[in-house]
């Protein structure tokens, strides 16, 4: 879809008047006036938007801010209605693989032109600031970040002969080895659970090896899991899955059995999950409090983990906002460093950039979440990638790979045909 074209705008305007470094004078004249704000269900707190609000409010005096709490199912359609709408919010928060869909209908407003005056902009976590970027341009501001490392149970480790979490893939694979030897008498034992449908776990064993989804070449998008690097790093997962978790998970996501409860009964000795699931694995078993540990998922070489899939969410413009100069103020102040390390503190997220990372490294159990946020990476930024996202493709992809129905370099080259074709939708 051709993007339309955008009248000059208060962004434009604003960065002549310096927005963030006073009350701009595009501003000065309007006052009484409501900014709307979109952020998300169970993220960012009410204390932090207070917070931020309050200092946007300071500096425009006669403004007040209106955060809408939204609900992340049926939220693309809401977005698209809105952001099509002469009223839609002047900022909303969009998780990050979805930005370029809704940059490429025109419905956000394009912030390259601004990027130097955003906070931060030189070191942002690049598993968020790849999928903001689209076509050139930069349509959404890195937010927060969340990603996933390996839990493990230390007591399962120690009884195994385990001295030190795995530094690399061989080593990890020589301590499932150890762990299903010692707990062969537990039935459906996993050393590590690992759902053949779990995408975001499997792509730090491609990346390990180099191997991309798909690269942009010659102004278009082409499926890359059939090279080489590709290649070994699906082949490797393969043998990380069926050897070190159960037969019956090649065909499933995390989801069903929850693979919280399956660490939790001691089913597993690790699992590849979010900070949020050591809460839930000691709530469903308290005799694991203080028996969880962490490691970075590793690579090939002891001295480079695997890159990790940073999810999370970015924040952005609507194009057709009258309020784009203020937009960009209270963005400017939502993702610096100030209000980053509130979020941290107040609503235990990841902040967006690596120069904040150790604001939140001495938190309970987050020290090797934020270790793992130092080396990301991201899925293609364009809009077809919501369809293979709808389209399980990625669930369609690792599971074949793990379940062995076909041989690998046919299933990678299945989905590089899919992949040339859903990329390349506009």
């Amino acid at each position: 879809m051709k993007r339309r074209r955008i009248a000059p705008t208060a962004i434009a305007l604003a960065v002549a008047a310096g927005v963030g470094g006073g009350v701009p004078a595009v501003a000065s004249a309007q006052t009484g006036h409501t900014l709307t704000v979109w952020l998300m269900t169970g993220e960012i707190g009410t204390k932090t938007q207070a917070a931020v609000n309050a200092a946007f409010e300071k500096e425009y005096p006669g403004w007040t801010v209106n955060v809408e709490i939204q609900q992340w199912g049926g939220i693309s359609t809401k977005l698209t209605a809105a952001l099509a709408s002469s009223t839609p919010p002047d900022a909303m928060e969009i998780g990050n693989t979805d930005v370029a869909e809704f940059a490429a209908s025109g419905g956000l407003e394009n912030l390259a032109g601004v990027r130097g005056q955003l906070p931060n902009n030189t070191n942002w976590l690049g598993g968020l600031a790849g999928p903001a970027e689209y076509n050139g341009g930069l349509y959404g501001v890195p937010l927060l970040a969340g990603d996933r490392v390996v839990i493990y149970n230390k007591t399962m480790f120690s009884q195994a002969g385990i001295k030190s979490a795995p530094k690399t893939i061989d080593q990890l694979l020589n301590d499932g080895t150890a762990l299903k030897n010692r707990f062969s008498h537990t039935k459906d034992f996993s050393p590590l659970y690992f759902p053949g449908e779990y995408w975001y776990a499997a792509l730090p064993v491609l990346w390990a090896y180099g191997g991309k989804i798909a690269v942009h070449q010659g102004g278009k998008w082409v499926g890359a899991l059939s090279t080489k690097d590709s290649l070994a790093g699906l082949q490797e997962f393969q043998t990380i899955q069926n050897d070190l978790s159960v037969k019956a998970s090649r065909t499933l996501n995390t989801n069903a059995p929850d693979q919280d409860s399956v660490f939790a009964k001691g089913q597993a000795a690790m699992i590849v999950g979010g900070s949020w699931e050591l809460g839930v694995i000691e709530s469903d078993n308290k005799k694991l409090t203080g028996h969880l540990g962490t490691f970075v998922f590793p690579g090939v070489n002891a001295n480079k983990p695997a890159p990790v899939f940073v999810g999370g969410s970015d924040i952005a413009i609507a194009a057709n906002s009258p309020n784009r100069a203020q937009a960009l103020a209270w963005v400017k102040l939502m993702t610096g460093s100030q209000f980053q390390t509130d979020m941290v503190h107040n609503d235990g997220l990841m902040p967006n950039a690596t120069s904040l990372l150790s604001v939140g490294r001495n938190l309970p159990n987050m020290a090797d979440y934020y270790k793992a946020a130092l080396n990301s990476n991201f899925t293609p930024a364009t809009p077809g990638w919501a369809t293979v996202e709808n389209d399980n493709v990625m669930e369609t992809l690792f599971s074949q790979v793990a379940s062995g129905t076909r041989n690998v370099a046919a299933v990678a080259k299945s989905v590089d045909n899919q992949l040339n074709s859903l990329l390349n939708a506009q």
